[in-house]
């Protein structure tokens, strides 16, 4: 019974990665649709916008400066993202979004808005708050017994 119940959990976390992935993010992987999304938000908007230093990103993210250098350089390729020399000093590289790049997440927002209405729709939103505080429970539950077994 317990091995059965293990065996259907996994296959249900294992399709909810697959839908993870498949939610609307431009067409990008989901790296680079997360450090855009990464950007704009430490960015801000308007007359307030600030520097985002590659430095920063790296910190963030807790990826390597090379790998943050490569999916920048793949998102200045699509036309994104720019990279730019700070004037007040030259050693340091920011990054800002393109007006494709702020596009692209404005169209990728309205989206999962949209598709937040209709599971919300679908399934009504104390169903979808429980689901949400029991995953978050699951998360909890499994990070913390596996932190107990590399212990062991």
């Amino acid at each position: 019974m317990q091995e059965e119940l293990v065996t259907q959990l996994s296959g249900a976390l294992h399709r909810l990665a697959r839908v993870r992935y498949s939610l609307p993010m431009g067409g990008l992987p989901m790296g680079e649709f997360f450090m855009l999304q990464l950007i704009q938000h430490r960015e801000g908007t308007g007359p307030d916008r600030r520097k985002v230093y590659v430095s920063q990103l790296t910190q963030c993210t807790h990826v390597s400066a090379p790998a943050v250098s490569r999916t920048l350089r793949r998102l200045e390729g699509k036309g994104l993202v720019q990279r730019q020399t700070d004037p007040e000093d030259r050693r340091t590289t920011y990054v800002v979004l393109t007006g494709d790049g702020l596009a692209l997440l404005e169209v990728c927002r309205q989206q999962m808005e949209e598709l937040g209405r209709r599971v919300v729709a679908r399934m009504g939103s104390e169903e979808l708050s429980a689901l949400a505080a029991q995953l978050d429970r699951l998360t909890d539950t499994v990070q913390e017994e596996r932190k107990k077994m590399s212990v062991e």
